[in-house]
């Protein structure tokens, strides 16, 4: 079986999804983060489409100028704040808070600019086109309303020390494909073994450290690293930090990981080992 490796810069697609270069002079502290960013391969209905994670860090001052990513794209805020700019002629206007999720339409005309004090962290969450779906590449934000669901708005399943928040999930924004939850772990505090016949998902750290134990290989966690879990592995994460473990999952398109989750038997130990 495969070991929960690091998702690694080499296991992204040759097709650049990434924000082009950012414009102006105020161009330090701009980056993708963790190695390059983390992705993932998924299987839907006989075709692999591949999850796609990249964190921006924007600078103060920092303006990424008008493009299209041809891909809808989910941007998860976790810090700072940023103005989201866009229609063809640049003409609607949206600010972006730490905790908020914003959508981007896959041929929407945009730029981001940080007109804070603070560096502004954004994870990207995407997949590539899946062919049944192309006519939704062609999709532009038509909706009066701003492409944004705030942090408050979000459904919260709490208990036992972990607190799950699903930020988008399959229809929203009127054509989400996929789904990205973030997960809170109190110290001292494990998930029970579990897994996702259907699901396979891409963990990103956004602070804390634990582990993520897949199978019998054992894998810590830290800030802006990932780790992918293929579907069906049993697996379980434990906060083994002095802070809450806070982290994202995006998931296979079409499903929702908290609904694709059954309670697995821990693998028996290797006498051997």
């Amino acid at each position: 079986m495969r070991a929960p490796g690091l998702l690694r810069r080499d296991e992204q697609p040759r097709r650049a999804l990434p924000h082009p270069a950012p414009q102006g002079s105020g161009a330090r502290g701009l980056g993708r983060e963790g190695q390059g960013g983390p992705s993932g391969r998924t299987r839907a209905a006989g075709s692999v489409v591949r999850i796609r994670l990249q964190f921006d860090r924007i600078a103060p001052g920092v303006e990424i100028g008008p493009h299209r990513h041809g891909v809808e794209t989910v941007v998860y805020l976790a810090a700072g704040e940023l103005v989201f700019e866009h229609g063809e002629e640049l003409e609607r206007r949206a600010v972006v808070r730490a905790g908020d999720v914003l959508y981007e339409a896959p041929s929407e005309h945009h730029l981001v600019r940080n007109e804070g004090t603070l560096d502004a962290l954004a994870l990207l969450a995407s997949t590539d086109p899946d062919p049944r779906r192309i006519g939704t590449m062609l999709r532009r934000w038509e909706s009066e309303d701003e492409p944004v669901r705030r942090g408050g708005e979000a459904f919260v399943e709490a208990g036992a020390g972990i607190r799950r928040r699903r930020l988008v999930g399959p229809g929203d924004f009127g054509s989400a494909a996929f789904t990205v939850t973030e997960v809170e772990i109190e110290p001292a505090t494990a998930d029970v073994w579990h897994r996702h016949p259907r699901t396979e998902h891409a963990l990103v750290v956004f602070e804390g450290r634990g582990v993520v134990t897949v199978g019998e290989e054992t894998e810590t966690l830290e800030p802006l690293k990932g780790i992918r879990v293929e579907d069906g592995r049993p697996h379980r994460v434990e906060n083994t930090g002095r802070t809450t473990l806070r982290y994202l999952v995006c998931s296979s398109p079409g499903l929702d990981p908290i609904e694709d989750r059954e309670i697995a038997e821990a693998p028996r130990r290797r006498l051997d080992a």
